[in-house]
């Protein structure tokens, strides 16, 4: 697949599959050091901050000597692992960072409670989310996921994470940590968990975040595991990009957010994520049924742009659908959705004479609203378009065949030689904008791998469904491989489409 440059945190999330090497022979990636060398203590000492805040003088140092020798008779190294049981001082960086970013995974058990001190203050948070909330501690949830700065003030940004992403334990997890100014980015197992929150002075919130201080790995009520602990500076002079460049990875958790449906294909037609209904329809008679396959549809397990794929190898009645009003969103005020699908095929080769829709959304009547990707019937090369046809009265006053109104005339993008090919996977997605609201601009955009192909502009596009009947519908006539559907509840920017076209395991990176 093209690539486009990624934002630095979705690049390093590509990266963190190298992070199972053995940690007792760490390989940072680039750009990066390892602050923990998989073979013994080395750089590292103890010291609870908490223990000694209030403490002066002899008293002072005698407990911090204290903390240091007693370190590693609580933290031990174990087949290239940094272990401890749930006791003792912390774990705390000789070196003391500044602006930085660092890479660090773990894993832990049940009951215990952990975090990681940034600049030596609390805390990245790290629970055992099977603990349910106690009405008695409103402010202490940990089932809504570890990640969150939980020693900033409650209900403040970054407080609490934006989604659960633990692992089960057993499981390590991955952080991707990013420090800049008092600002502080948080990706647990690829998730954008905190964006850019101020991270509070715990110790006095009315003093600003300290500029430097070390990484400390908090540690009680059960035995935590540490491993390929990275790090890497961020220059001052590079500040700002490194801030900018974060900023713009939260895009990727707004596409997750914004995710109504998604279907791999990888095992089935049933999709794998619906805010309506997972299951796989086609229509028998006046009846829906489950789909199945058979020798118009197959599935190609090991043939998709991601995984598995449906293959149409021919031209048949065989129309998988999907439904639900909130998976598609529409209704009579204002409708905003975005379709994303792969495709491959070679036009001209592969597909029989007539029209050929690969997608479409349709209603009640087609007559009241019809919403479709298609090639042309009988043009050599055949073109490829996007339309979105309102009620009757207003594309067609003069009642004439689709085919008999000029190309200008009609509410569609049209593209001549769209790249498609048996050879490469193409990316299609279309946007629906503020439809059925004329106090709005009303309009449609076509993209094909990642790149504006035109909008459908100037129309009045209302249409008058019936909600409980709009349906997703696949391959009318289409012959050729289809794979990762998904649905948008709301109209993507184009800056979203080139990032979901990058993707690189598609919309499973957002689920």
């Amino acid at each position: 697949m093209p690539r486009i440059a990624l934002p630095l945190a979705a690049a390093l999330a590509i990266v963190f599959p190298s992070l199972s090497v053995h940690a007792a022979d760490p390989a940072p990636p680039a750009g990066f050091k390892a602050l923990f060398n998989g073979k013994d203590l080395s750089g590292w000492y103890g010291l609870n901050p908490h223990s000694v805040g209030k403490l002066q003088g002899e008293k002072r140092e005698a407990a911090l000597k204290a903390m240091r020798d007693d370190f590693a008779g609580h933290w031990r190294v174990e087949n290239g692992e940094l272990v401890n049981k749930g006791t003792g001082p912390y774990a705390t960086t000789d070196q003391e960072f500044g602006d930085y970013e660092l890479m660090i995974e773990y894993k832990t058990v049940a009951g215990a409670d952990s975090g990681i001190y940034l600049r030596g203050v609390p805390q990245v948070q790290i629970w055992d989310i099977n603990q349910k909330s106690d009405p008695k501690r409103p402010d202490r949830n940990p089932n809504k996921g570890s990640g969150g700065l939980f020693n900033n003030a409650p209900k403040t940004p970054g407080r609490d994470p934006l989604v659960v992403a633990d692992k089960p334990f057993g499981e390590w997890n991955s952080f991707v940590i990013r420090q800049v100014g008092d600002r502080t980015w948080v990706r647990l197992n690829d998730k954008l968990v905190v964006d850019g929150a101020v991270m509070e002075n715990y110790y006095d919130r009315t003093k600003p975040f300290p500029r430097q201080g070390p990484i400390m790995l908090q540690t009680h009520g059960g035995e935590i595991r540490w491993r390929n602990i990275f790090v890497r500076e961020i220059p001052p002079a590079n500040v700002e990009t490194a801030t900018a460049t974060e900023t713009l990875s939260a895009s990727q958790s707004d596409l997750g957010g914004a995710l109504a449906f998604h279907a791999s294909f990888d095992k089935g037609l049933d999709a794998d994520l619906s805010t309506g209904d997972r299951k796989c329809y086609v229509k028998k008679g006046q009846e829906f049924v489950a789909a199945a396959f058979n020798d118009e549809l197959k599935l190609d397990a090991a043939g998709g742009r991601f995984g598995g794929a449906l293959h149409f190898t021919k031209k048949g009645a065989t129309q998988p659908r999907f439904s639900g009003p909130n998976m598609l969103g529409y209704n009579a005020t204002a409708w905003n959705t975005t379709v994303s699908v792969w495709l491959k095929l070679t036009p001209d080769k592969d597909l029989e004479p007539g029209y050929c829709d690969p997608v479409q959304i349709v209603g009640d009547d087609s007559k009241k609203g019809f919403i479709f990707l298609e090639w042309s019937k009988d043009e050599t090369p055949r073109f490829f378009r996007y339309a979105i046809r309102p009620l009757f009265h207003i594309w067609n006053p003069t009642n004439v065949q689709w085919a008999d109104i000029p190309f200008d005339k009609r509410p569609m993008v049209q593209v001549a030689d769209a790249p498609f090919s048996r050879d490469r996977w193409t990316h299609v997605v279309f946007t629906v904008e503020n439809l059925n609201d004329k106090a709005k601009k009303q309009s449609g955009k076509l993209y094909i791998d990642g790149k504006l192909q035109g909008s459908i502009d100037g129309w009045d596009l209302s249409f008058n469904w019936d909600p409980k009947q709009v349906a997703l519908v696949l391959g009318a006539s289409y012959v050729g491989r289809l794979d990762d559907l998904a649905v948008f509840n709301r109209a993507l920017t184009e800056a979203e489409v080139k990032q979901l076209f990058a993707l690189p395991n598609g919309v499973k990176d957002l689920r």
